[in-house]
């Protein structure tokens, strides 16, 4: 097997996780430029066991739009604590009007997004910093 193999490898890996940073990143602006905002509450916690052993709470939201579809969904990011989301709190949400059941909580869930951007950016750096020092 070649030298160079394993660090091109760990650089894709590290493509992989940028793109879908970068694609998180990027719809999130787009709702924040494009989508309609709504008062809603939290109307329950979904919560799922993270596979080591804990739990990840992901908050469900209810809204109505403004065409005064009722709506009610679980939110893609969650947390291992539960944190400011109870159910009856209420949260500031924007939402694709097309397509409703595309919404974001403001400010819950972005920073991953940018951890995802990050590390990946540092993989594909690493690796194919190594993958440049080896010899032939």
């Amino acid at each position: 097997m070649p030298d160079w193999l394993f660090p091109l490898a760990f650089a894709g890996v590290g493509a992989a996780v940028f793109v879908i940073g970068f694609v998180g990143l990027r719809r999130s602006y787009a709702l924040r430029r494009e989508g309609v905002r709504a008062e809603g509450w939290i109307v329950r916690l979904e919560t799922t066991s993270d596979g080591q052993g804990g739990s990840v709470h992901r908050p469900v939201v209810g809204w109505v739009t403004a065409e005064g579809r009722r709506m009610e969904v679980e939110s893609e990011y969650g947390r291992s604590w539960v944190g400011r989301f109870r159910p009856g709190t209420p949260v500031r949400i924007r939402y694709d009007p097309r397509r409703p059941e595309r919404m974001r909580i403001d400010g819950y869930g972005h920073g991953v997004q940018v951890v995802f951007i990050l590390v990946g950016a540092a993989f594909m750096a690493g690796g194919l910093s190594v993958a440049l020092q080896l010899p032939g």
